[in-house]
């Protein structure tokens, strides 16, 4: 499902890599938090999965494909395949629920349609699917600066449901949300994991989440893998590791 081989990605002014030699597989169907301090890696580690940041050396291969010698269409077909929630939402402020939830089908669709906001009743009933899933089917015509954080990020994920996608990442997703509402978007991005059968790689700080939700455990320091493994198998000595 996903390959890493040795990968790794250096800033121009960066003294040392922000991913320093990484090899891995994430099987389909995982469960994976990905562990570390400011500046381990984990955002640049994800944002290599979907081809939004760009490898100094390595390879990531995804669904089958290797992202590096994929042309733009190409790898928009890809993406389409991939949903990401963002840690700042990454939502239009003045649109509806429902029209940020719809800009999650763009990847599927034609540049035209996307332009003049013509939608099939299929995708509406999708949309109203996911936003009923989330718990934000009577807000669907409320505008998004109106919500809460947490509904915020609830939109968040309906938008990366709507893609109906193979792999689900979360860019430290419950970050700026408090610890109740952040074990209740676990649970729900759990439940979708499930239901959905993907295959889910989300960046987290707060360890107890990750223990509690994750099938499996992958830790970062400066760049390196140096915790790979379930939850159980997590000692003490290997979270010291990871957070120094």
């Amino acid at each position: 499902m996903l390959d890493f081989n040795n990968v790794t990605v250096r800033y121009d002014e960066a003294e040392d890599p922000a991913v320093d030699g990484l090899t891995m597989q994430i099987a389909k169907g995982e469960f994976v938090c990905v562990l570390g301090r400011s500046g381990a890696g984990k955002s640049t580690f994800i944002r290599t999965i979907n081809g939004l940041q760009p490898l100094t050396g390595g390879s990531v291969t995804a669904l089958g494909y290797e992202l590096g010698g994929l042309d733009q269409k190409k790898l928009r077909q890809l993406r389409s395949e991939i949903g990401m929630i963002f840690q700042h939402f990454s939502l239009i402020p003045r649109m509806t629920v429902r029209q940020n939830v719809y800009t999650g089908r763009f990847g599927k669709r034609s540049s035209y349609r996307n332009y003049l906001g013509l939608f099939t009743e299929e995708e509406k009933q999708l949309t109203s699917y996911f936003l009923e899933e989330v718990g934000l089917l009577p807000y669907a015509d409320r505008r998004v600066e109106r919500l809460s954080g947490g509904q915020k990020q609830r939109v968040g994920i309906a938008r990366a449901m709507v893609q109906e996608p193979s792999i689900l990442l979360g860019d430290e997703p419950v970050a700026s949300l408090d610890p109740t509402t952040s074990d209740h978007i676990f649970q729900l991005l759990r439940q979708l994991h499930e239901e959905r059968e993907l295959t889910t790689v989300i960046n987290v700080h707060d360890v107890e989440l990750a223990k509690k939700y994750a099938s499996r455990i992958i830790g970062l320091k400066q760049g390196r893998l140096v915790f790979d493994g379930s939850p159980d198998d997590m000692s003490k000595a290997d979270l010291d590791d990871i957070y120094e």
